[in-house]
């Protein structure tokens, strides 16, 4: 309520983010606390959105003030300059049209003008104007710096790249922790480590989360925040800006030979990720020899009720019964896996020790790589058609954006023969099998999702059949009933 009569007001404050523009919360308070003195107010409250930019009406500190306003908590906000309140010209006028709605006021302490007059609401909306273009000034200065930035190789902004350290001076140079750490979570990504196992590695070297790649209060790290590491380009010497790829001019961390395999891998873990959450070996990978379905996996249960190993069963068959069996045991399709991974195991050392290899069957890398030469003089010449005016801009467009798809997927597929073709991928897969029943169950699903199709079962009394079904192999048809 007002005491003797008095105004009430609230002090909003707001710090910019621009340095050029950035006015220290006391000073702001220390002249509003003055004004009011002078206009004789009371100061009920004192509001502050330190460091966030007004061109932006999500603060939570100038919702609150306007909302007391229109609560009849207070009468009047009292800012130290009109652009403290908004640089945006839209909610300047909403933020206005509320508080005068409310029978409120908008005062400034050191760019005073009568509202109550006309010439004094045209004042103030030229002071609003030009808070507006100010800011406009300075986006397009920071855009040109931007600008100018990333044709000499740099990123936009300084903030934190994890595997690196920043100075004005050096720009961006590897970390003597987080670099070797960043090296060795793409290697064990391609190892077939999982995210959670990234996630133990790393939280166990000590590295903490850093402002920048990661919440600012988080202290450990998440498989999210990891992920979202490893795909960014930053580590090869490029960074991204506008959606597109450019090369800095930073030292590169991984080879280009490392990140083409990642990413090959990377889209292959994608088509398992759900599965790789579940506590079952086979999720994802099991399916019914009779009608074809993926079958999921549950707990065996022994007569005292206690939970026993996994078992797999065709939904087909147990909840809809469409036809007989669909029900297995884990232990027992394991009897036929395991012989069939240590058989690859010693394909893959015989191969390897019985190099030079006899000759491979014609290579398509090389064609691949040509239908990209002749897709980019193909969009050279679209894009001339267009400037002629041969083509119309729509078309253009539209075919442009085919050939770019295509284009998309002949590189995907030549990273992916390339990320097979190498020797240090086939040993690493050797070495995996070896050391089966030493990792993790969401690992051995990873090296599974990448050696199988898939595996067939029918599980019809007294016969067990099983179908490992390679990669590299087709299908069989599902058994008739």
């Amino acid at each position: 309520m007002k005491s003797s009569g008095r105004l009430r007001a609230i002090l909003y404050l707001r710090q910019s983010i621009s340095r050029e523009d950035s006015i220290s919360l006391e000073l702001q308070e220390n002249a509003g606390r003055q004004y009011c003195d002078q206009q004789g107010y009371d100061v009920v409250r004192v509001e502050a959105d330190p460091g966030i930019s007004g061109r932006t009406w999500n603060r939570p500190a100038v919702q609150r003030t306007v909302a007391s306003i229109e609560n009849g908590e207070a009468d009047v906000i009292v800012l130290w300059k009109w652009s403290r309140l908004s640089r945006a010209r839209k909610d300047w006028a909403v933020a206005i049209d509320k508080v005068e709605s409310a029978g409120g006021r908008i005062e400034s302490a050191t760019e005073q003008v009568d509202v109550t007059t006309s010439t004094g609401r045209f004042a103030r909306g030229m002071l609003a104007e030009f808070a507006a273009f100010e800011s406009d000034r300075i986006g397009d200065t920071w855009k040109e710096a931007q600008k100018r930035r990333i044709a000499q190789g740099k990123p936009a902004n300084g903030r934190k790249r994890f595997g690196y350290e920043y100075s004005r001076e050096t720009g961006f140079t590897p970390h003597p922790e987080e670099a070797p750490a960043l090296q060795e979570m793409y290697r064990r990504f391609l190892l077939g480590h999982t995210p959670r196992d990234l996630v133990e590695y790393l939280n166990d070297t000590g590295i903490k989360p850093n402002h920048g790649y990661s919440s600012a209060i988080a202290t450990t790290w998440s498989a999210e925040t990891i992920m979202g590491i490893l795909d960014n380009p930053f580590a090869t010497g490029r960074f991204r800006h506008g959606g597109q790829v450019h090369r800095g001019i930073h030292e590169r961390i991984i080879s280009e030979e490392t990140w083409e395999k990642y990413q090959s891998r990377r889209r292959a873990r994608t088509k398992t990720a759900r599965a790789e959450s579940s506590q079952y070996l086979l999720t994802g990978l099991i399916f019914c020899g009779v009608c074809g379905s993926k079958a999921y996996g549950g707990a065996r249960r022994g007569p005292d009720g206690q939970r026993g190993g996994a078992v797999y069963s065709c939904k087909q068959a147990s909840y809809y019964k469409a036809h007989r069996g669909g029900y297995v045991q884990e232990d027992r399709i394991m009897e036929h896996l395991l012989p069939w991974l240590n058989e690859l195991a010693n394909e893959i050392n015989a191969a390897a020790a019985a190099q030079p290899s006899a000759p491979h069957s014609k290579d398509p890398a090389p064609g691949i790589r040509r239908a990209l030469i002749k897709l980019d003089g193909r969009r050279d010449a679209l894009t001339n058609k267009m400037l002629d005016g041969t083509i119309p801009d729509d078309v253009y467009t539209r075919l442009l954006s085919e050939l770019e798809h295509e284009k998309e997927r002949l590189k995907h597929r030549l990273q992916d023969l390339e990320a097979a073709k190498s020797p240090d991928g086939i040993k690493e897969t050797a070495d995996l099998i070896r050391g089966w029943d030493s990792i993790s169950i969401a690992s051995k699903r990873e090296l599974l999702s990448r050696l199988l199709k898939g595996i067939r079962y029918t599980a019809q009394r007294p016969n067990l059949t099983v179908q490992i079904v390679a990669k590299w192999e087709e299908w069989p048809n599902p058994t008739s009933d």
